[in-house]
């Protein structure tokens, strides 16, 4: 693979100084991954301990999260377009991870939810300043492989919650009882909260090291709802003026969501409880191919994209985020059904690099449609239209179908294929009609 950076005479940041950037957010947007869904690994002694059921684990992981990630972060998308989007993500950082910390004092389910709402609050400032700092760092021909790299962390900070998180509880369950100043014992998932969270405040330092960059507003096409005397367009008449594409942009990805949730919150517990590995294992297995295939199908697909626009394709972010969750709907529903461990992982592994190929393009489409003023917002309503549906239902759709139609726990791997083989096709073809609408606000004059 081979990056020719634009040239930095043409006014935009030094290519050097525009892929720090990217690789900093990126380190960010892992440890937010890594706090977010370490506890998809620690469902079973987080049950026994508190004795909760699955129904209750799927609120922890989705509505007490996700609601408060995608309502904050309209208002903080806002904030995004108009102050200092640094100075934003490090206040939310430095919230997510005291909060993250907090999640192992927990003594209970309400202790536990209202820890996770601090999660997703402090989270909910990072993507939208993010992606809108990464776009004014590059020209849009050249942006879909920054954007690809930022959006991997999906995957690395999944892989990496399941890697560290499996390897601290064999560590701790080898260890003697561990008891800290002032809170005393500690339970072993308790002990991976506290040790995530806090070691996630290095990021700090290292967010003060990027630049705010120059915000810029390219031309947008005639018909797009915006007007070139318009300094400071206003987001709903530009998305009603625009629904063909964002009404589809959005639905789609917010029906894709579900099953994107449903996954990350179950199929560590899937490995687990039918096909007997540890959580040292399959942390170790899991995570692994979260970290290879997950950044391969996203980085490969920006790049894909760039190669595509530059020769000349439109609508190449588009075609690739529907084409990936179609073509992902089948392996994901064998991995659910599959008969043995390795048999799944190995459908899984198949699943993610296709899956995650829509990871960067999605937004990628996104950021190219939109004027700079607006950038912000729209990705935040992206993640509110993908969270509040993905995370509040996605999880609790697979804990119903496993408790109220299997009635059985083993069942869960048929939750996630029944789920794998209802929500991908409709996401796909929702996802592909927005086509006419993208390219109308993208033809040249």
């Amino acid at each position: 693979m081979t990056f020719t950076p634009a040239p930095h005479s043409a006014g935009w940041p030094h290519p050097a100084r525009a892929w720090w950037a990217v690789a900093v957010l990126t380190f960010a947007y892992i440890v937010s991954f890594i706090d977010r869904t370490a506890m998809s690994l620690l469902i079973e002694p987080i049950k026994a301990d508190l004795n909760l059921s699955d129904v209750q684990i799927a609120l922890l992981q989705g509505a007490a999260f996700g609601v408060f990630y995608t309502v904050m972060g309209l208002p903080l998308g806002w904030l995004a377009d108009r102050k200092n989007r640094i100075r934003l993500i490090m206040v939310g950082a430095t919230l997510w991870c005291l909060a993250t910390a907090l999640c192992g004092l927990a003594r209970n389910f309400a202790q536990m939810f209202l820890a996770r709402i601090g999660v997703g609050v402090g989270e909910a400032a990072l993507s939208p300043s993010a992606l809108s700092i990464i776009s004014d760092n590059f020209p849009k021909e050249r942006r879909g492989l920054p954007i690809a790299v930022y959006s991997m962390a999906v995957s690395l900070g999944t892989g990496l919650a399941l890697v560290i998180g499996g390897g601290v509880i064999q560590m701790v369950n080898a260890a003697p009882p561990i008891s800290l100043p002032v809170i005393g014992a500690v339970a072993g998932w308790q002990a991976v909260f506290i040790v995530i969270g806090l070691g996630g405040l290095t990021l700090i330092p290292l967010l003060a090291t990027v630049r705010e960059p120059a915000r810029r507003n390219e031309d947008i096409a005639p018909g797009a709802g915006v007007s070139a005397e318009i300094e400071k367009p206003r987001l709903w008449p530009f998305l009603l003026a625009n629904r063909d594409f964002f009404g589809r942009h959005y639905g789609g990805l917010a029906v894709c969501s579900l099953l994107i949730a449903g996954v990350l919150s179950w199929a560590p517990a899937y490995f687990i409880r039918v096909h007997g590995w540890s959580a040292g294992e399959t942390g170790l297995r899991y995570g692994l191919m979260f970290m290879i295939c997950g950044p391969l199908g996203t980085v490969g697909a920006g790049y894909l994209s760039g190669v595509l626009a530059r020769r000349g394709v439109r609508g190449a972010a588009l075609m690739i985020t529907g084409g990936g969750v179609l073509l992902a709907t089948l392996p994901l529903a064998l991995a659910g059904f599959a008969v043995d461990g390795w048999t799944a992982l190995t459908w899984f592994s198949l699943a993610m690099v296709l899956f995650a190929a829509p990871g960067g393009v999605a937004v990628q489409a996104l950021q190219e449609v939109c004027p700079n003023a607006l950038r912000g917002q729209a990705a935040a309503l992206y993640f509110f239209a993908a969270n509040m549906i993905g995370m509040t239902f996605g999880p609790l759709i697979v804990a119903t179908l496993t408790e109220q139609v299997f009635s059985d726990p083993m069942a869960i791997g048929k939750s996630l294929g029944v789920l794998a083989i209802v929500i991908g096709p409709v996401s796909g073809l929702i996802l592909l009609s927005g086509y006419r609408g993208y390219r109308r606000m993208t033809e040249a004059k």
